[in-house]
């Protein structure tokens, strides 16, 4: 049974100073907690209404959390509603884990993400999303963005935050000199460096900066990059938002790595 005192705490990881100190959020709705469990994150617990039990999905979703060592907890439907952030809950929210992924990935060649005060939830999580459907090693969120474990960073991320080391880092610049001192090759895309998919560049450990959408690459972290690169945009649309440009930057690394 969920005691009264669990039933507060999850309630609670709204709020993002709660989240830290945790070191827990939440996880909502059937598909991602599906995927949270099929992915193997770290899930402290499994939540269900009685009505989505006795469903097929539900009773399977049940399944497979106790396949996985965890059990699915039942608790009222009102209850859920009160910890779900979603105006229509889909009658199962999870708590996960988020302690810190291990940084020894950062050493290892192939293509990273490095987000710089992107601070929209739904933009960071589709480019996490991103990230992940061009095999990103890690996505590094530095000071100002949004937080990587908001439910709507997880719901835009669909699923994908799960498949990735995400590591949140105080000092951007600073880690991302230590990269390049290290070897890699850290690209900034800004509006006015030169043309990506004309230059030539060392793909094996490369590191894509993108900045806010209002502000761009803060100075400091643009001086801790190698090179300023832009995705040509040939037609009359002034520029493109940070996750559309996101995309296409890493979709064109990730060829470049495979060629």
């Amino acid at each position: 049974m969920v005691t009264r005192a669990r039933l507060a705490l999850y309630r609670s990881l709204h709020r993002g100073k709660v989240r830290r100190e945790e070191g827990l959020s939440l996880v909502e709705g059937r598909r991602l907690v599906a995927e949270a469990i099929a992915s193997g994150a770290a899930l402290v617990a499994v939540l269900v209404t009685e009505e989505f039990r006795s469903s097929e999905e539900g009773a399977g979703l049940a399944a497979a959390a106790e396949a996985a060592g965890l059990a699915a907890e039942d608790v009222p439907a009102r209850e859920l509603a009160r910890i779900a952030g979603t105006k229509t809950p889909q009658g199962v929210v999870g708590v996960i884990r988020t302690s810190a992924s291990d940084e020894a990935v950062l050493a290892e060649p192939g293509l990273f993400l490095a987000l710089d005060a992107v601070s929209d939830p739904g933009n960071a999580g589709t480019l996490i999303r991103a990230a992940d459907a061009f095999a990103a090693r890690a996505v590094l969120f530095g000071p100002g963005c949004a937080d990587p474990w908001h439910p709507k960073t997880l719901r835009s991320a669909m699923g994908s935050s799960f498949h990735l080391p995400i590591l949140a880092v105080d000092d951007l610049a600073a880690r991302l000199t230590g990269m390049r001192e290290a070897g890699a090759v850290v690209l900034a895309a800004t509006l006015d460096g030169e043309d990506l998919t004309a230059a030539k560049i060392d793909v094996s450990r490369v590191v894509l900066v993108l900045g806010s959408e209002a502000h761009g690459v803060t100075p400091a972290v643009r001086a801790a990059a190698d090179r300023a690169v832009t995705v040509p945009c040939p037609g009359r649309a002034e520029s493109l938002n940070v996750a559309m440009a996101g995309a296409i930057a890493l979709a064109h690394l990730a060829g470049r790595q495979d060629a």
